[in-house]
């Protein structure tokens, strides 16, 4: 059949410590090609296990893309639940010479290559990026926004010092024009 949407993410779902069950609207060839992420109220990010939830697949993918993934124990408040796909980089169709022509297998094999081309344009959408037209790679712009915040902190600080500084002196000339009034 065909791929009906471009969507490869379900969610985040917020937790609320009752909510188990989540629905994803994208197509997979198996349970196992699910992939549940639980980001915590931090944002520390952690890809569960298949043993802590349970994917309900619709029955026919090619109708009716997507299914449930069902938690065993809920996200706490303050958590979040993502759902993505992880079909391998694998190509298992093998089409031989003076076999049968099945339109089915060939519809199947162009959803995979789809459907890995969707996984990579979501990751690739979460990406740092550059302008095509700019000389600075992703790597030196991530350098440059790490320096950029340490000389924001550095001078931060320097403020804050500078600042207590100022009222030390404000707090020494008001006693020191109190005392003289005297």
């Amino acid at each position: 059949m065909t791929i009906s949407s471009e969507i490869r993410k379900a969610g985040p779902f917020a937790g609320d410590g009752m909510a188990a069950t989540f629905p994803f609207s994208f197509k997979v060839f198996s349970a196992s090609d699910v992939r549940v992420i639980l980001t915590d109220s931090i944002g520390v990010e952690t890809t569960l296990a298949e043993n802590h939830y349970a994917v309900g697949l619709n029955p026919n993918q090619d109708v009716s893309e997507g299914g449930v993934v069902t938690m065993n124990t809920p996200p706490a408040a303050g958590d979040f639940l993502t759902i993505t796909s992880r079909v391998p980089n694998l190509q298992p169709v093998d089409l031989t010479n003076q076999g049968g022509f099945y339109p089915g297998v060939i519809n199947s094999a162009l959803d995979r290559l789809t459907i890995l081309a969707q996984q990579n344009a979501e990751q690739v959408g979460r990406a740092i990026k550059t302008n095509i037209s700019s000389s600075l790679s992703p790597d030196a712009l991530v350098n440059e926004l790490f320096s950029r915040a340490n000389d924001a902190e550095t001078a931060a600080g320097e403020a804050s010092e500078d600042a207590a500084a100022a009222l030390a002196s404000r707090n020494a000339a008001a006693a020191s024009a109190g005392a003289a009034a005297l």
